[in-house]
Protein backbone atom coordinates (compact mmCIF):
# COMPACT_ATOMS: atom_id res chain seq x y z
CA UNK A 1 0.00 0.00 0.00
CA UNK A 2 1.41 3.39 -0.98
CA UNK A 3 2.63 5.95 1.89
CA UNK A 4 2.54 9.37 1.93
CA UNK A 5 4.54 11.67 3.85
CA UNK A 6 1.76 13.59 6.52
CA UNK A 7 4.12 16.93 5.42
CA UNK A 8 3.52 16.93 2.22
CA UNK A 9 -0.50 16.74 3.51
CA UNK A 10 -0.02 19.47 5.91
CA UNK A 11 1.70 21.70 3.09
CA UNK A 12 -1.54 20.88 0.68
CA UNK A 13 -3.66 21.81 3.31
CA UNK A 14 -2.35 24.95 4.40
CA UNK A 15 -2.52 25.98 0.68
CA UNK A 16 -6.13 24.62 -0.08
CA UNK A 17 -6.85 27.27 3.37
CA UNK A 18 -5.00 29.92 2.20
CA UNK A 19 -6.56 29.35 -1.28
CA UNK A 20 -10.08 29.65 0.21
CA UNK A 21 -9.07 33.13 2.52
CA UNK A 22 -7.98 34.61 -0.25
CA UNK A 23 -11.29 34.00 -2.32
CA UNK A 24 -13.48 35.10 0.55
CA UNK A 25 -11.73 38.18 0.32
CA UNK A 26 -11.94 38.83 -2.70
CA UNK A 27 -14.24 36.21 -5.30
CA UNK A 28 -14.74 38.01 -8.04
CA UNK A 29 -11.06 38.61 -8.95
CA UNK A 30 -9.94 35.22 -7.44
CA UNK A 31 -7.88 32.88 -9.89
CA UNK A 32 -9.10 29.32 -10.15
CA UNK A 33 -6.27 28.51 -11.81
CA UNK A 34 -4.68 28.39 -8.43
CA UNK A 35 -6.80 25.99 -7.17
CA UNK A 36 -6.97 23.77 -10.07
CA UNK A 37 -3.31 23.43 -10.34
CA UNK A 38 -3.64 22.40 -6.20
CA UNK A 39 -6.43 19.66 -6.90
CA UNK A 40 -4.19 18.14 -9.29
CA UNK A 41 -1.18 17.89 -6.86
CA UNK A 42 -3.66 16.64 -4.47
CA UNK A 43 -5.82 14.04 -6.34
CA UNK A 44 -4.11 11.21 -5.67
CA UNK A 45 -2.85 12.35 -1.64
CA UNK A 46 -4.65 10.20 0.27
CA UNK A 47 -2.19 9.95 3.21
CA UNK A 48 -2.51 6.11 3.79
CA UNK A 49 -1.61 5.42 7.67
CA UNK A 50 -0.75 9.23 7.74
CA UNK A 51 -3.77 10.91 9.27
CA UNK A 52 -6.91 11.50 7.04
CA UNK A 53 -6.88 12.11 3.91
CA UNK A 54 -6.19 15.79 2.35
CA UNK A 55 -9.87 15.50 0.69
CA UNK A 56 -11.59 14.86 3.94
CA UNK A 57 -9.95 18.11 5.14
CA UNK A 58 -10.90 19.61 2.82
CA UNK A 59 -14.67 18.92 2.04
CA UNK A 60 -15.99 16.65 5.24
CA UNK A 61 -17.78 18.64 7.45
CA UNK A 62 -17.65 22.42 6.38
CA UNK A 63 -19.98 24.32 4.64
CA UNK A 64 -20.05 23.92 0.89
CA UNK A 65 -19.49 27.11 -1.59
CA UNK A 66 -18.79 27.77 -4.54
CA UNK A 67 -14.97 27.42 -3.74
CA UNK A 68 -15.59 23.84 -2.68
CA UNK A 69 -17.81 22.86 -5.94
CA UNK A 70 -15.12 24.26 -8.13
CA UNK A 71 -12.13 21.99 -6.12
CA UNK A 72 -14.52 18.92 -6.01
CA UNK A 73 -14.65 19.64 -10.26
CA UNK A 74 -11.20 20.10 -10.32
CA UNK A 75 -10.32 16.94 -8.06
CA UNK A 76 -12.61 14.74 -10.46
CA UNK A 77 -11.13 16.35 -13.85
CA UNK A 78 -7.52 15.38 -12.26
CA UNK A 79 -8.78 11.71 -11.46
CA UNK A 80 -9.47 11.87 -8.22
CA UNK A 81 -11.09 8.82 -6.96
CA UNK A 82 -13.86 9.62 -4.27
CA UNK A 83 -14.56 5.94 -3.81
CA UNK A 84 -11.39 4.93 -2.69
CA UNK A 85 -10.96 3.25 0.90
CA UNK A 86 -7.72 4.62 2.53
CA UNK A 87 -6.35 3.96 6.13
CA UNK A 88 -6.24 7.01 8.56
CA UNK A 89 -3.41 5.24 10.91
CA UNK A 90 -1.94 1.64 11.77
CA UNK A 91 -4.07 -0.78 12.80
CA UNK A 92 -7.00 1.08 12.29
CA UNK A 93 -9.78 0.09 9.50
CA UNK A 94 -10.24 1.62 6.14
CA UNK A 95 -12.56 4.56 5.52
CA UNK A 96 -13.73 6.56 2.43
CA UNK A 97 -11.40 9.41 1.38
CA UNK A 98 -14.73 11.90 1.71
CA UNK A 99 -17.34 11.30 4.18
CA UNK A 100 -20.46 10.81 1.58
CA UNK A 101 -22.73 10.66 4.53
CA UNK A 102 -22.06 14.28 5.74
CA UNK A 103 -22.31 15.02 2.20
CA UNK A 104 -25.66 13.53 1.51
CA UNK A 105 -26.77 15.05 5.03
CA UNK A 106 -25.79 18.75 3.85
CA UNK A 107 -27.03 18.03 0.64
CA UNK A 108 -30.38 18.62 2.22
CA UNK A 109 -29.77 22.01 3.03
CA UNK A 110 -27.16 23.02 0.79
CA UNK A 111 -27.40 24.01 -3.11
CA UNK A 112 -23.48 23.78 -3.44
CA UNK A 113 -23.44 20.28 -1.45
CA UNK A 114 -27.02 19.16 -3.78
CA UNK A 115 -24.64 19.57 -6.92
CA UNK A 116 -21.43 18.26 -5.56
CA UNK A 117 -23.46 15.29 -4.42
CA UNK A 118 -25.30 15.06 -7.68
CA UNK A 119 -21.39 15.16 -9.95
CA UNK A 120 -20.22 12.18 -7.23
CA UNK A 121 -23.22 10.47 -8.80
CA UNK A 122 -22.72 10.71 -12.07
CA UNK A 123 -18.98 9.17 -11.46
CA UNK A 124 -20.54 6.60 -9.46
CA UNK A 125 -22.73 5.10 -12.05
CA UNK A 126 -20.07 3.92 -14.94
CA UNK A 127 -17.67 2.95 -12.07
CA UNK A 128 -20.41 0.37 -9.88
CA UNK A 129 -22.02 -0.87 -13.14
CA UNK A 130 -19.59 -3.89 -13.25
CA UNK A 131 -20.76 -4.35 -10.14
CA UNK A 132 -24.63 -4.29 -10.42
CA UNK A 133 -24.10 -6.39 -13.57
CA UNK A 134 -21.91 -9.14 -11.52
CA UNK A 135 -25.61 -9.18 -9.43
CA UNK A 136 -26.99 -9.62 -12.05
CA UNK A 137 -25.49 -12.86 -13.01
CA UNK A 138 -25.82 -14.21 -9.82
CA UNK A 139 -22.39 -13.51 -8.44
CA UNK A 140 -21.69 -12.19 -4.93
CA UNK A 141 -20.12 -9.36 -4.00
CA UNK A 142 -16.83 -10.15 -1.46
CA UNK A 143 -16.46 -8.60 1.69
CA UNK A 144 -14.15 -6.34 0.54
CA UNK A 145 -16.29 -4.63 -2.27
CA UNK A 146 -19.73 -4.93 -0.14
CA UNK A 147 -17.65 -2.76 2.59
CA UNK A 148 -16.80 -0.30 -0.53
CA UNK A 149 -20.43 0.19 -1.91
CA UNK A 150 -21.71 0.64 2.01
CA UNK A 151 -19.55 3.64 2.49
CA UNK A 152 -20.27 5.49 -0.34
CA UNK A 153 -23.92 4.46 -0.42
CA UNK A 154 -25.06 7.62 -0.38
CA UNK A 155 -23.31 8.80 -3.62
CA UNK A 156 -24.71 6.14 -5.77
CA UNK A 157 -27.53 6.62 -7.54
CA UNK A 158 -30.30 4.91 -5.79
CA UNK A 159 -31.15 2.68 -8.49
CA UNK A 160 -28.09 1.67 -9.25
CA UNK A 161 -27.57 0.92 -5.63
CA UNK A 162 -30.86 -1.32 -5.58
CA UNK A 163 -29.43 -3.35 -8.12
CA UNK A 164 -26.14 -4.13 -6.29
CA UNK A 165 -26.92 -3.99 -2.80
CA UNK A 166 -31.06 -3.75 -1.66
CA UNK A 167 -30.41 -3.87 1.69
CA UNK A 168 -28.28 -0.92 1.78
CA UNK A 169 -30.34 1.20 -0.61
CA UNK A 170 -33.00 1.98 1.88
CA UNK A 171 -30.68 2.70 4.95
CA UNK A 172 -28.45 4.72 2.70
CA UNK A 173 -30.95 6.86 1.27
CA UNK A 174 -33.58 7.17 3.54
CA UNK A 175 -37.02 8.31 2.11
CA UNK A 176 -37.10 9.23 -1.52
CA UNK A 177 -39.34 11.87 -0.97
CA UNK A 178 -36.88 13.80 1.19
CA UNK A 179 -33.70 13.75 -1.80
CA UNK A 180 -32.48 16.92 -2.79
CA UNK A 181 -31.94 15.63 -6.16
CA UNK A 182 -33.34 12.69 -8.29
CA UNK A 183 -30.81 10.00 -8.13
CA UNK A 184 -31.43 8.46 -11.07
CA UNK A 185 -31.55 10.67 -13.94
CA UNK A 186 -31.35 14.41 -11.98
CA UNK A 187 -28.22 15.22 -11.75
CA UNK A 188 -25.93 17.27 -13.57
CA UNK A 189 -23.28 16.31 -16.23
CA UNK A 190 -19.87 16.75 -15.78
CA UNK A 191 -20.05 19.46 -17.87
CA UNK A 192 -23.15 21.00 -16.70
CA UNK A 193 -21.97 21.19 -13.61
CA UNK A 194 -18.58 23.09 -14.14
CA UNK A 195 -20.70 25.34 -16.43
CA UNK A 196 -23.19 25.13 -13.81
CA UNK A 197 -21.08 26.50 -10.81
CA UNK A 198 -18.75 28.89 -13.67
CA UNK A 199 -21.88 31.13 -14.65
CA UNK A 200 -23.67 31.65 -11.45
CA UNK A 201 -22.26 34.08 -8.82
CA UNK A 202 -21.71 32.93 -5.33
CA UNK A 203 -24.07 33.83 -2.82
Amino acid sequence: MPQHDPDEINRLIVEFIDLQESWERAPSSFDWSRLQALARKGARAYNEEAGPSFHALALDAVTHSEFHERFLSYLLEADFDPFKLARPGTGVAAIPVIDHADLAEASRSNPSSTRMRAALMEVARPRFASLAQRVREGQGLSPELFALVESCAESIPLDLLEQIAPELAKEHHGDPQRQPINPTEGYLSAAEFIVDIGSKPYS
